[in-house]
């Protein structure tokens, strides 16, 4: 409980300003799939100023986000993105400016974009494929009535409540109550115990969270992408992760695919995250 308090706390302190109440209802009129023409939004002005910025040309970069918000004035991952740099660059008026006018757009995808530092997107993820660790290991979720969370982090509490107390004390239960304790290289050596015969899926979806957690995104996808095609599995948490991970990649058109499977099987952060960064 100890435990449970000091990261509602963190939580509280970093993401207050951003966790208003999305409405969990239908999902985006846009929809998410093969077809779907992202042409009119200037994802390449953003790619290419993320790859400006890693060469240190960062007045080019805000030139391209500048660019990239002419065309799209209210677009959240361009006005985050060029908060950063502008805080990067000593300009924290601007940078405050461009972050308040996007959480105005969105909370959650703001919220989301500025996820930094390690462990950062801790309360975005989905931990773990619940309904396979309820049959194997009894974790029910802490709430028996079935109610929808509004926010990706309301679930993330959750998911903290089913295994804070958890009897079980195998590796894999042991992992998730380190990376929930910020243990993150801990959890990592946990991980390595695992026998070789558990469950593959299980694992590298684990591994890919770690990944994440580390901004490792194309590692963590190559991990979900294993999971789903080697291992045959299709828990909406995997999609649901996987689709975070791709959109941060600036993948939009597989990672709102990805959140809209997860949104279809039912799964309450996959409605929420689809709506928040998909609805573009």
């Amino acid at each position: 409980m100890k435990d449970f308090l000091k990261i509602r706390v963190l939580l509280a302190m970093f993401l207050l300003p951003f966790l208003l109440p999305a409405q969990v209802t239908k999902l985006a009129m846009m929809p998410a799939s093969g077809i779907t023409n992202y042409s009119n939004l200037p994802v390449a002005q953003l790619n290419r100023a993320h790859r400006e910025q890693l060469t240190g040309q960062f007045e080019v970069a805000l030139m391209t986000y500048n660019s990239a918000l002419a065309w799209q004035p209210n677009w959240v991952p361009a006005l985050a993105a060029r908060s950063e740099l502008l805080h990067r660059l000593g300009r924290n008026l601007e940078a405050q400016r461009d972050r308040l006018r996007a959480s105005r757009q969105n909370p959650n995808a703001t919220a989301f974009f500025l996820a930094k530092g390690s462990n950062g997107l801790m309360p975005f993820l989905a931990l773990y494929p619940r309904e396979w660790y309820r049959v194997n290991y009894g974790l029910e979720a802490s709430d028996k009535k079935g109610k929808e969370f509004s926010t990706p982090q309301a679930y993330f509490y959750d998911q903290y409540l089913s295994i804070v107390n958890a009897p079980d004390t195998a590796l894999a239960v042991r992992a998730l109550q380190e990376k929930v304790g910020y243990e993150v290289l801990a959890a990592g050596r946990t991980l390595d115990e695992l026998p070789r015969t558990y469950n593959r899926g299980v694992r590298k979806m684990l591994e890919a969270n770690l990944a994440m957690l580390n901004h490792n995104y194309s590692e963590a996808v190559n991990l979900y992408t294993d999971a789903a095609l080697k291992d045959g599995v299709a828990w909406p948490e995997l999609h649901y992760n996987r689709g975070l991970g791709l959109i941060l990649l600036q993948n939009y058109m597989s990672g709102c695919e990805d959140l809209s499977l997860a949104a279809k099987a039912g799964f309450g952060p996959g409605v929420v995250m689809y709506q928040s960064l998909c609805n573009l």
